[in-house]
């Protein structure tokens, strides 16, 4: 006596792709930086990327206000577990003397790509939230040493976030904001699927894959859950269509595939 039961996690797969609501943008979260006990002054800030996760990075340059040195700091931010506004970055660099310039090359769930310079650095988070900081490659010697050197800056992969940054009237400080849509739209991140029974207890979803995105087979008890629980792995995309098994244990479970 399975098949009520699938049609209906089956109806709402199809929901989850292709539905639409009337949605509005509300402020979710917000985080200031003051650096008036430091004496500078925020000069530039680099355009914001965000992250699959919710998460948003960006570079901040600060003086002296007299023409003096300049410095950088990356700032990699995302509201705490319950939506509120965070205390402190995810993480944040070392304020930096200009050298070379400084940009964030990319955001995905729990992973920073930046780079300074010459040198592509990647900083990962454990299941703690503990980073990690390495360096990916330094581009010297004959062969990669040469000028200029160029590298890709992958924008706003947030799904159902606007954020915005502001500094402050003296130049200061800045407050980050971060807009929601209501309600969250989570057909942004999804990916489109098909499903079909593969046996009584177990569902078969397919997707058609892009070659260099990782995609996260997702659970939920519920269709309005603001944190979706991932299955297994992350899968790699292979340029085809994927076909995911899925064992069916609970008595009500939702899937979605989200690319990471």
């Amino acid at each position: 006596m399975k098949t009520p039961f699938f049609r209906s996690l089956l109806s709402a797969l199809i929901a989850l792709t292709v539905s639409a609501q009337s949605q509005s943008l509300e402020l979710s979260w917000t985080y200031s930086y003051d650096e008036t006990d430091a004496g500078k002054q925020v000069v530039f800030i680099t355009p914001l990327n965000a992250g699959s996760d919710g998460s948003v990075a960006f570079v901040v340059t600060r003086g002296d206000g007299g023409g003096g040195n300049l410095e950088n700091r990356i700032f990699w931010l995302r509201s705490k577990a319950d939506g509120s506004s965070p205390d402190t970055p995810i993480w944040a660099s070392d304020w930096v003397a200009i050298s070379d310039f400084t940009d964030v090359v990319a955001v995905r769930r729990n992973h920073l790509v930046y780079y300074t310079g010459r040198q592509l650095n990647s900083v990962r988070l454990d299941q703690e939230g503990v980073p990690t900081l390495n360096t990916v490659e330094g581009f010297t010697g004959d062969e990669q040493g040469g000028d200029p050197i160029v590298f890709t800056l992958e924008q706003a992969r947030s799904p159902g976030f606007v954020f915005t940054v502001a500094t402050q009237k003296d130049k200061r400080g800045f407050t980050l904001s971060a807009f929601r849509f209501t309600p969250a739209p989570a057909v942004i991140s999804a990916v489109p699927t098909s499903a079909s029974i593969s046996s009584e207890n177990s569902l078969s979803i397919s997707f058609q894959s892009v070659i260099g995105v990782n995609y996260q087979l997702q659970s939920s008890t519920t269709l309005s859950a603001e944190n979706w629980t991932p299955v297994n792995t992350p899968i790699s995309g292979t340029g085809q269509i994927v076909t995911i098994v899925q064992d069916v244990g609970a008595p009500k479970l939702f899937f979605r595939v989200v690319a990471l």
